[in-house]
């Protein structure tokens, strides 16, 4: 047999030979469409109604949430109670109103100081058994500390009366304005009359005299 005889029967044994059968695909075969590659997981699609209902919820929870933080948020800032602050009202009111008076009379013992300069250094005298100044002469310079004392007592109301209505608008407590523009203008008085002293030289000498 030649070689192309030979080739004849090789190509036709090839033809007339069965192709190899494929493998048989065990799965199932899907419903709808081919399979998924690998690493894909089905999720439910998002219902469009559904978004609306969690703003809702949001917004319903947010003010609820809100409420519950501030009265800890006041606590800590130290905020007075809604039960405190009327009555630091009240009291704020009766410490200005009882200012007032304070003021009135500060004022007029402020006025009356060189009048009552020398009885006040005989009376302190005679509670301590000692020989008092016998004389007062105030300086030219006592008109004017009158006045400075008058002005000083006038604003240190005005300001407590200023600061205290601003306290109060703001729900803050105020009752110790009053009470600290009291101790002032007490100190105040105590400084007028030390000054009016201090102008006539010889009563001034006599007190420091008598107090040794």
């Amino acid at each position: 047999m030649t070689k192309d005889e030979a080739a004849r029967t090789t190509g036709a044994a090839g033809q007339d030979s069965p192709a190899p059968t494929p493998p048989r695909d065990e799965r199932p075969r899907p419903q709808y469409g081919e399979y998924a590659p690998e690493g894909w997981t089905w999720q439910p699609p998002v219902d469009p109604k559904a978004v609306p209902d969690a703003a809702a919820d949001a917004e319903a929870t947010g003010p609820s949430a809100a409420s519950a933080v501030a009265p800890a948020t006041a606590a800590e800032v130290g905020q007075p109670t809604a039960r405190a602050v009327p009555k630091d009202r009240l009291w704020t009111i009766a410490l200005l109103v009882f200012g007032v008076f304070g003021a009135i009379y500060n004022i007029l013992a402020i006025l009356q100081l060189p009048a009552t300069a020398l009885e006040s250094a005989k009376l302190s005298s005679s509670m301590l058994g000692i020989d008092g100044p016998t004389s007062f002469t105030p300086g030219p310079a006592v008109p004017t500390i009158l006045a400075t004392g008058v002005v000083l007592q006038i604003l240190l109301w005005i300001g407590a009366l200023v600061w205290s209505r601003a306290r109060l608008r703001a729900g803050r407590l105020s009752w110790w304005i009053p009470v600290v523009a009291g101790v002032v203008a007490l100190i105040v008085v105590t400084i007028i009359g030390m000054l009016v002293f201090a102008s006539d030289p010889d009563f001034l000498a006599s007190l420091s005299t008598t107090s040794v």
